[in-house]
């Protein structure tokens, strides 16, 4: 029980103390979230970010696709704050599996809260932008260890 407590309250991470490949997937999804809800074109910033265009695109659609199936609201920062949500940990988690084609260990983080079609197109999603990020950034190496 008392690992439990442990684990509830200690403080979420810190994006400046994770690996910059991580940090950077991170700040693109946030700008991936705002890019989707207002009219500001943040695909400069994020082909810049990612390593290319098709990366940019493919997580302004796995923005939009979590978006719509997340059971309430996707927590993410503001661009500038440092502290981590627990759904940007979850999204880094699953990013991690995708990377590695882990779609039994995908299914096990994400079926207490989302549908089977839910998993299926964030998963598929997520296998795109995994695609298209590799080779294309210092996040290569990182994609191929996970």
């Amino acid at each position: 029980m008392s690992e439990i407590l442990e684990k509830l309250l200690a403080p979420l991470p810190d994006i400046r103390d994770i690996p910059v490949v991580e940090a950077k997937l991170v700040i693109g999804f946030r700008l991936a979230v705002i890019a989707s809800k207002s009219p500001c074109d943040c695909g400069d910033q994020l082909a810049d970010r990612l390593g290319g265009t098709l990366a940019a695109t493919r997580i302004l659609i796995l923005a939009e696709t979590i978006g719509f199936a997340w059971p309430e609201p996707f927590q993410i920062g503001r661009p500038c704050c440092p502290q981590m949500s627990p759904d940007e940990i979850w999204l880094l988690a699953a990013v991690r599996l995708a990377a590695m084609g882990n779609r039994p260990a995908f299914d096990s983080l994400s079926c207490e809260m989302l549908g089977d079609s839910e998993r299926e197109r964030i998963y598929n999603d997520l296998r795109n932008f995994v695609a298209a990020y590799r080779g294309k950034t210092d996040g290569s190496r990182w994609l191929a260890r996970s």
